[in-house]
């Protein structure tokens, strides 16, 4: 690529200019980008992942070419799809609007042997880097490419720089070979070539056929494969791949697998998943939902905060709750004792001042309740909408005894979002030029709360965000009917107004290693607060059919990328009008699951969980307000297996009734399986909700941080010191799947610890 004047000018460019257009073949395109920290990490077999406009989707492209020195990547991309059509208008100059990487595992490169690489049309633009590492490294090797016609073929001169022996095919013999790629592979075979290694890049149909050529002479095969993503970074397990008797994510596990391992036919199916856009437009069918019967409110006992009605709410996504009025709030604040010892204090893991705040509310000082709130807790409005207060702070009313414990969360809401509207809440920007750099790796609850301390404090603090925008779980996991995103934007909104810098599509521990933060980047002390984010699953039969989701993927397409306002927006989402609806899991995300499920028009949506309804760990309110809006629930069932047709689509669920025994570990009973008690439900759509394990990619790459047997980094409790001076952590990567509060106290303490070791720097 010769250098263009927009290279001569690099630094006005932004992340995601294109610098060079080419187009290389009938609808395919070469592309040069500027994405410099990803030149500069990019290797061999990884992808990137490009966002074109504000409601595109998230689509992976593979890393062809990558020149440090000047900031640049090569992308390769066929004009078949939506997206791809529409980056094919985009021109020299103009600005991808995200793009997010390295991503997925480099290839690996052996030396010394005579490596086959196989490239099947568009396939060529990853065969070529992988060819090209392997030649570097002293391999023997040969590649075969194949295309349609001669008009097709890709890369050719690139490709034959770097092969000892290039062979072509054609499906129609107008270039080279006359036949198909594995017709060419097998002729080598046949030839007595021996052969250390084959990878095979393209279309899904040619990687399970050269796999099956190598395998009666176990040739080892790797082929490398591009699944459906929303994320790329492992979160929402909707690249899932059947390997064996093993499920692999494409993301963190991949891209490359062994092909005589890989189920192909369920990836075939789930990437056919969207083919037909209709079958993914909900838009109109909402509108057209109706109750059949009138479904009663739940009464509480207590005096609540009013509610959408559930005949309005179940038809759209506006929040349920609609707050306190002032006459409401005060009358409730007025309850409190004002206890001496103020035991909800003490429930409350970010210590904020209760009986304080309550006070002021009583008073008719609302603003000031809110500012009070805000002295401790950095995201008041979501933790009134969102934590679990009938465990914490209102579980430790000393009014518990009486079953009246005052409404503190929603006391909590309604100040705070009054003191959010006035004037008080632009809090002046904190100066930190020359002052402590602090780096925070991810922008959940444990991460916004550990930056708002920091920058009081006079820290030069800024937040990587792997996504496009920011809030972590509080964004892609939680529905906006339960927390606004208004309000989550908010509350980063405030914090950029103290001077937090913001910093998106950067995944440490690829595009920053932990090391790259401090060595190169000038952080004085890291905070990883990236959350559980690796689905877990059940591992049964059939979990890798069309129409089986986890919660993540599901909540993600809905929440984050806004997969109900499809065709409006690029990423679709299943069609579940009156289709029926299981959620396995019985948490707060498996009940949110349900909930989005009814709002799009499912005939049924059911909660199925293996214990009893007293086990329940989600929230006493969500699970009223689901059943209020017509969500059933299973007990005492769990799936065994998940049956399908012969297009692999999900059709049935079979589930054995379960008998609960003596406690276990986390205090509730023990449940276990009742021989013989197996039956089968039809089922459309099922979504798997039991929890969430640890993104791996942050381990690999830094090799001095401890992590336990779950794969939880090792923090003091105390402190979120880990074994790597001035590194801490906190939330759900050290503790596993827990509330947004706790996450946020975490954060909290890490701050503390953080101040204290920088202070402790600077006396040295």
């Amino acid at each position: 690529m010769a250098e263009t004047h927009l290279l001569k000018e690099k630094k006005e460019l932004k992340n995601g200019t294109i610098l060079e257009k080419k187009l290389i073949a009938e609808k395919i395109y070469s592309f040069w980008v500027y994405a410099p920290q990803i030149a500069r990490k990019g290797h061999p077999g990884q992808f990137i992942i490009l966002r074109l406009s504000e409601g595109g989707e998230r689509v992976p492209l593979t890393i062809v070419d990558q020149k440090p020195a000047e900031g640049s990547i090569r992308l390769i991309v066929q004009a078949i799809g939506k997206s791809t059509m529409a980056l094919a208008e985009m021109s020299e100059g103009e600005q991808i609007l995200d793009v997010f990487g390295p991503l997925g595992n480099p290839s690996e490169i052996e030396e010394g042997g005579t490596a086959v690489i196989v490239g099947g049309g568009v396939g060529a633009a990853v065969a070529y880097p992988v060819s090209k590492a392997l030649k570097q490294a002293g391999n023997h090797v040969i590649t075969i490419t194949g295309a349609r016609s001669k008009e097709l073929i890709i890369l050719k001169n690139e490709i034959e720089a770097v092969s000892d022996e290039a062979y072509f095919t054609t499906d129609d013999g107008s270039y080279g070979f006359h036949g198909f790629v594995t017709q060419q592979l097998q002729l080598l075979i046949d030839s007595g070539k021996k052969i250390s290694y084959v990878l095979a890049v393209g279309p899904l149909l040619m990687m399970r056929a050269v796999s099956e050529v190598t395998r009666p002479r176990h040739i080892p095969t790797k082929v490398s494969l591009n699944t459906i993503m929303v994320d790329g970074t492992g979160m929402c397990g909707g690249c899932r791949v059947q390997l064996g008797k093993e499920v692999r994510f494409t993301c963190v596990d991949g891209p490359e697998f062994d092909g005589h391992l890989v189920d192909f036919n369920t990836v075939i199916n789930r990437n056919r998943a969207y083919n037909h856009p209709e079958d993914c437009r909900i838009d109109v069918q909402i509108d057209q939902i109706k109750l059949e019967e009138a479904i009663p409110e739940v009464s509480r006992g207590r005096q609540q905060m009013p509610e959408l009605p559930v005949a309005e709410r179940i038809r759209n996504f506006e929040e349920v709750a609609t707050g306190f009025t002032s006459e409401q709030a005060i009358a409730e604040a007025s309850r409190c004792l004002q206890c001496r010892i103020p035991k909800c204090v003490q429930g409350c893991p970010v210590s904020v001042p209760i009986p304080e705040f309550i006070k002021l509310i009583r008073e008719g000082k609302a603003i000031e309740a809110g500012a009070k709130i805000k002295e401790e807790n950095a995201l008041p409005r979501v933790c009134g909408r969102v934590c679990p207060q009938s465990e914490q702070c209102e579980g430790s009313c000393i009014l518990k005894a009486k079953g009246k414990t005052i409404a503190i969360g929603a006391l909590e809401r309604y100040c705070s979002d009054i003191y959010a509207q006035s004037s008080q809440a632009e809090g002046a920007a904190v100066k930190t030029e020359g002052r402590r750099k602090v780096a925070i790796v991810g922008s959940g609850p444990a991460g916004l709360s550990c930056a708002g301390d920091l920058i009081k404090a006079g820290c030069d603090v800024t937040v990587f965000e792997a996504f496009h925008d920011f809030g972590g779980v509080l964004r892609y996991g939680i529905p906006q009917f339960r927390l606004p995103k208004e309000i989550v934007s908010l509350e980063v909104e405030a914090l950029k107004a103290q001077g937090v810098k913001f910093t998106a599509d950067a995944l440490i521990g690829a595009t920053y290693t932990v090391k790259d933060l401090m060595e190169e980047e000038g952080f004085e002390a890291v905070f990883i607060g990236t959350g559980a984010g690796l689905p877990y699953f059940l591992n049964v039969p059939g979990e890798s059919l069309v129409g089986v989701y986890s919660a993540n993927e599901f909540l993600t397409r809905v929440n984050l990328m806004k997969a109900y306002e499809y065709p409006h927006v690029d990423t679709p989402i299943l069609n579940l009008y009156g289709k029926h609806v299981a959620v396995i899991g019985a948490g707060n995300t498996a009940l949110d699951s349900a909930r989005v499920a009814i709002r799009l028009g499912a005939a049924s949506s059911t909660i199925i969980y293996r214990r009893s309804e007293a086990e329940m760990p989600g929230r006493v309110e969500e699970i009223e307000h689901a059943k209020a809006e017509g969500v059933k629930f299973e007990f005492l069932r769990n799936p065994v297996e998940f049956a399908g047709d012969e297009k692999g689509w999900l059709k049935s669920i079979r589930l054995v009734k379960m008998a609960l025994g003596e406690p276990d570990s986390s205090g509730r009973r023990r449940p276990s399986a009742i021989p013989g008690s197996e039956y089968e439900i039809p089922i459309d759509i099922v979504i798997v909700a039991i929890g969430n394990g640890s993104n791996p990619i942050i381990q690999r790459t830094t090799p001095d941080l401890a992590f336990d047997k779950h794969e939880h980094i090792v923090a003091e409790p105390e402190t979120g010191q880990t074994s790597i001076p001035g590194v801490f952590a906190g939330g759900d990567i050290v503790t596993g799947g827990a509330t947004v509060i706790l996450a946020m106290g975490a954060g909290r303490k890490a701050a503390r610890a953080i101040l204290q070791f920088l202070n402790q720097n600077e006396e040295e």
